[in-house]
C-alpha cells in the first residue's frame, strides 16, 4: 500500500506543484470524484489500497454518480480542489497513473469503469501539461474566453464555433479532398495536435478543440489558421 505523504509528493511533482496545500486537496478532489462514479464493491475495493488519509475520501455514502465523459469527472474534481479546470485535468491524470503504477490491478478496474480511461489514466509527459505547471514542451494551450474566440473567429475564414469546438466547411471537388487532407495532416505533425476531420463527397468539415481540456485554446487556433493556409494552397470556393 502506497503512504499517503509518497502519494501526495509523487503527484505533487509530476505538476511542479510547490503547493503542497493545492496537491492534497486535489489528490483527495480525485480519489472521491472516481469515489462516487463506482458501484460500492468497486469503491470499497478502492478504499482498501489507499493509506488511511486517503480512505475517507473514498468512503461515500453518497448514490453513484456516472459521469458521461472524463471531462464531467475532471469538472467534479475542479468544484472539490478549487483548481481550474486544466489543473484539475492534470491532477486527475497524475493520481491515476500514479496509482496504476503502486495498485495496478485496482487500477484495471477503474479503468474499466471510468469514461475516457485511456486519457484520464495517461501520464503527464503522455498528455499537454498545463501552463505554469514546471513542465517545459514546446507549446502549452491557453484556455480562451468567449470575447478572444470571437475576436479569432472574425480572423478565421469562415469558422464558426465557441469555447468547446471550432468548425468549418470547406466544398471542394472530390479530387481535391486527398491534397488538402496531406496538407492539413503535415500542419497537424508539426504541431502535434489534431482536427477532427468528416468528409462527404462535395465537402470537407474540420472541428478542432483540445481534448485533454474538452475546451478551445490558442493552440486550435493556431491549428486553424494553418487549416486555411492549407485550403487557400489547394484551391477552394468553400
Amino acid at each position: 500500500m502506497i503512504q499517503y505523504a509518497t502519494f501526495v509528493q509523487t503527484v505533487g511533482a509530476q505538476l511542479g506543484a510547490a503547493d503542497t496545500e493545492e496537491a492534497r486537496r486535489a489528490v483527495e478532489a480525485v480519489i472521491a470524484a472516481v469515489a462516487a462514479s463506482l458501484e460500492e464493491p468497486d469503491r470499497d475495493r478502492l478504499a482498501a489500497v489507499l493509506p488511511g488519509s486517503l480512505r475517507g475520501a473514498a468512503e461515500t455514502q453518497a448514490q453513484s454518480v456516472h459521469p458521461d465523459s472524463g471531462a464531467a469527472l475532471v469538472s467534479a474534481v475542479s468544484a472539490g480542489s478549487g483548481c481550474p479546470a486544466e489543473r484539475a485535468r492534470f491532477y486527475t491524470q497524475a493520481v491515476l497513473s500514479t496509482l496504476a503504477g503502486s495498485e495496478p490491478e485496482v487500477a484495471g478496474v477503474l479503468a474499466r469503469r471510468l469514461p475516457d480511461a485511456e486519457e484520464l489514466f495517461a501520464p503527464i509527459d503522455q498528455g499537454v501539461p498545463p501552463r505554469g505547471s514546471g513542465v517545459l514542451i514546446g507549446l502549452t494551450p491557453r484556455l480562451l474566453e468567449r470575447d478572444e474566440i470571437d475576436r479569432a473567429l472574425a480572423a478565421l475564414e469562415g469558422w464558426e464555433g465557441d469555447e468547446h469546438r471550432l468548425r468549418r466547411t470547406v466544398v471542394l471537388p472530390p479530387d481535391r479532398h486527398r491534397p488538402l487532407r496531406d496538407a492539413v495532416a503535415r500542419a497537424e505533425l508539426d504541431m502535434t495536435h489534431h482536427a477532427r476531420v468528416e468528409q462527404l463527397q462535395d465537402t470537407v468539415t474540420f472541428e478542432v478543440w483540445t481534448h485533454s481540456l474538452d475546451r478551445v485554446t490558442d493552440m486550435d487556433v493556431d491549428l486553424a489558421r494553418r487549416i486555411d493556409a492549407a485550403i487557400a494552397a489547394v484551391g477552394s470556393h468553400g
